[in-house]
C-alpha cells in the first residue's frame, strides 16, 4: 500500500523516538507500560512504515490512528514525498487477521498498488 505525504487530517501522539536498525520506533507510553509503537524507516524520499501496533487492551481508543498520524508526519518532516507499508494479511487464521488494520490504512488514504500470494505445498 502507498499513499502520498503530507498526511494532513490524522491526529497526532507526543512519542518518544529511538534509532533502531530499520529508521526509528516511536512509542507512546512508559518502557513498562507500552500503549503503541511504529517502527519507521526512510529509502531516499520515500517513508516506510515497517510496523505499527497497540497493545491488546489499548485497542478501540484511536491510539492506532494516532499512531499512524504520527509516524506519517515523522516521516514527512524528514523529507519523505510518500509513504508505503506492507499488510501480512494471512487469510483464515483468526491470529492474524488484518481487517482492521486494511480498514485504518484505507481510511487514511493509502491505496492498494501491489498483491503478493504466497503458497504452500
Amino acid at each position: 500500500m502507498r499513499r502520498p505525504l503530507p498526511a494532513s487530517g490524522l491526529p497526532r501522539l507526543e512519542t518518544d523516538v529511538e534509532p533502531v536498525a530499520e529508521g526509528w520506533r516511536l512509542t507512546v507510553g512508559e518502557k513498562d507500560q507500552v500503549e503503541a509503537q511504529a517502527t519507521v524507516g526512510l529509502l531516499g524520499t520515500t517513508g516506510v512504515l515497517w510496523w505499527i501496533g497497540v497493545k491488546e487492551t489499548a485497542r478501540r481508543r484511536g491510539l492506532g490512528r494516532a499512531m499512524l498520524g504520527s509516524a506519517l508526519y515523522f516521516l514527512s518532516a524528514r523529507g519523505a514525498h510518500e509513504v508505503i507499508l506492507y499488510v501480512d494479511d494471512a487469510s483464515g487464521d483468526p491470529e492474524q487477521d488484518r481487517t482492521a488494520a486494511n480498514a485504518l490504512y484505507e481510511s487514511a488514504g493509502f491505496v492498494q498498488i501491489d498483491r503478493l500470494f504466497s503458497y504452500q505445498r
